[in-house]
């Protein structure tokens, strides 16, 4: 008989630390085709196929790395959570800004990751053409 209770509680821990660690990821990668010139921060990218990795860390920060299949260079930034949640699915926001897109947050099913980038000014362009666009 204790045999028996040793036996069922490890597989019990076994089965708590598989559900705790299923619940627990928060990363994914996947393959996008954005139709749009668009900018992350200072780098810019031509419209077209990219590979998008995010990882979510427990302390409410994340990284999203995205890489050109074309040239195989990759940028990874950081970004914050905060905000709402996308319902169901993942979201690349855009913000224009001068004219020009800049990747500014993602949408997950459980919160919204701001990136951690300077975008330009648009106080010293003298514009105020901005809008925002989600993908």
């Amino acid at each position: 008989m204790k045999k028996f209770i040793q036996i069922s509680a490890l597989l019990s821990l076994l089965v708590l630390f598989n559900v705790a660690a299923s619940v627990g990821q928060s990363n994914f990668g996947t393959d996008v085709n954005i139709p749009f010139a668009f900018n992350v921060g200072d780098q810019s990218y031509e419209a077209g196929d990219y590979i998008l990795k995010f990882e979510r860390f427990s302390a409410g920060s994340a990284t999203l790395t995205i890489q050109d299949v074309k040239n195989e260079k990759s940028q990874t930034v950081l970004m914050n959570a905060g905000g709402d949640m996308s319902r169901g699915e993942i979201k690349l926001v855009f913000d224009t800004l001068e004219g020009q897109r800049y990747l500014t947050k993602v949408k997950t099913p459980s919160r919204t990751f701001a990136i951690i980038m300077n975008k330009p000014d648009k106080k010293k362009s003298g514009q105020d053409a901005s809008g925002s666009s989600a993908f």
